[in-house]
């Protein structure tokens, strides 16, 4: 009586079908690989960004008890790694300062551009850079377009998303 495992070809049917698991495994592993890339570098972003966040009101902390208030003004669109590197928190991926936009070829990291007084964030997996800023909010309350630590309403110093045209 032959059996199916008998036949001639049953060893070649039976790794074809190994080579075809195997490939069709392979595949949806490095599709997860590539979501899971994408979503770390996220996460990274984000972490970045708290540590940013918390950075400023420890630095809007210590403006206010060394009566330094004015000088607030300077923080809107500073680089916020200069403060992060006196607190000795600076993260792995800051590569540094630019005058000028960062090329195809700048590697993957956080920059501050110079020129346009802003940060960038060059991804490496996400496919598109993200911009941000460090913003004074205040409320102008004569209209003078600087916050004045004896006329107007401090509110905030945060590190958010900004738009580049």
């Amino acid at each position: 009586m032959n059996t199916l495992g008998s036949h001639p070809g049953a060893i070649v049917f039976r790794l074809s079908i190994m080579i075809i698991l195997i490939a069709i495994l392979t595949a949806v592993f490095f599709s997860y690989l590539e979501d899971t890339e994408k979503e770390l570098e996220r996460s990274s972003i984000m972490q970045t960004k708290r540590v940013i966040d918390s950075s400023l009101a420890v630095v809007f902390a210590s403006y206010a008890v060394s009566g330094r208030l004015h000088e607030l003004n300077d923080l809107h669109g500073a680089n916020p790694f200069v403060f992060l590197e006196e607190f000795g928190i600076l993260p792995p991926g800051y590569a540094g300062s630019l005058k000028t936009d960062p090329g195809s070829g700048t590697a993957p990291g956080w920059y501050y551009l110079e020129h346009r007084r802003v940060v960038v964030y060059k991804s490496r997996f996400i496919g598109s850079d993200s911009y941000y800023t460090v913003l004074l909010n205040y409320e102008d309350n004569n209209d003078s377009g600087f916050y004045e630590p004896n006329e107007d309403r401090f509110r905030n110093l945060v590190f958010v998303e900004s738009k580049i045209d």
